[in-house]
């Protein structure tokens, strides 16, 4: 089973391959989250700040799952740009890098790893249909104070 310092030191050596054909992955960020249960990875821009890429750790603790697609998937985004999504100039930087230029995965999570889906979710009821919804825990707790109003998004009533 890889720990974070494998996955962080495997990615690192990965990107290490493409520096030359593509600088700006030179000292790029790469952070291994253990929160992230629905993606392998992601390039994060936040405005003011570098890209960061970021891996799971969910996912990556489990050898078997491909690293080397994840971590040129995301370095494809950072080299393509930010509005570049998963469009062409994506796609064709993703093959030079030897990838397969598709969005989605079919992994599983390492043995030890729960998704983290609706985890913490409180259901309240609905103020239009009385209907139970499903908020988390902060929205629910401002919902019952009165501080904020939430409601189904297409609520019949």
């Amino acid at each position: 089973m890889r720990t974070k310092a494998d996955i962080q030191r495997e990615a690192r050596a990965i990107l290490s391959e493409y520096v030359e054909q593509y600088p700006v992955l030179r000292n790029m960020p790469i952070r291994v989250s253990g929160r992230m249960t629905r993606a392998g990875g992601s390039a994060r821009f936040r405005h003011g700040k570098p890209f960061e890429i970021v891996i799971s750790l969910p996912f990556f603790a489990d050898e078997a799952n491909d690293l080397r697609r994840t971590v040129t998937h995301e370095a494809a985004h950072v080299v393509a740009g930010i509005d570049a999504g998963h469009g062409p100039a994506w796609r064709s930087v993703h093959r030079s890098m030897g990838g397969d230029a598709s969005r989605t995965h079919s992994m599983s999570l390492a043995q030890g790893f729960e998704a983290r889906r609706n985890v913490g979710r409180v259901d309240v009821p609905c103020p239009k249909c009385g209907q139970p919804m499903s908020l988390g825990p902060v929205q629910a707790k401002r919902h019952r104070a009165g501080k904020a109003k939430y409601s189904h998004s297409r609520c019949p009533r």
